[in-house]
């Protein structure tokens, strides 16, 4: 039954980081670079002391991996703004050590579509 409980508050904290840096991106950042990220999944550690923050980039299909790995560093950068902005924004007991990371299953999804699309014709 505990372990129930632990993934539901494990669930629900990332699901609260994921609203309160979507909020954050959209209205107190001004970095250019940064403006277009999407958060798609936060995964949270059992202990809750780190989220693993996924995001794409909105128009991504244009960036190549440099410029991709420059938005990366540029967002990671910034994690200690984020981590403020959460304390302050949010009722949680403590804030995790935030690490942002490229989401690339879409691009990855286009691939092996393509792959398969080769293989049938």
């Amino acid at each position: 039954m505990k372990y129930d409980s632990d993934n539901q508050r494990i669930h629900r904290i990332g699901s609260v980081i994921k609203k309160e840096i979507a909020q954050i991106v959209q209205n107190d950042i001004n970095d250019p670079r940064i403006k277009d990220v999407v958060v798609t999944e936060v995964e949270m550690s059992k202990d809750l002391k780190h989220a693993k923050i996924f995001f794409i980039i909105f128009k991504h299909k244009n960036k190549n991996p440099e410029e991709i790995n420059q938005i990366t560093k540029a967002i990671n950068s910034s994690k200690l703004f984020f981590k403020k902005k959460l304390s302050k924004n949010s009722n949680l007991r403590s804030v995790p050590n935030l690490r942002f990371v490229f989401d690339d299953t879409e691009s990855k999804a286009c691939e092996l579509e393509e792959l398969i699309n080769k293989s049938i014709n």
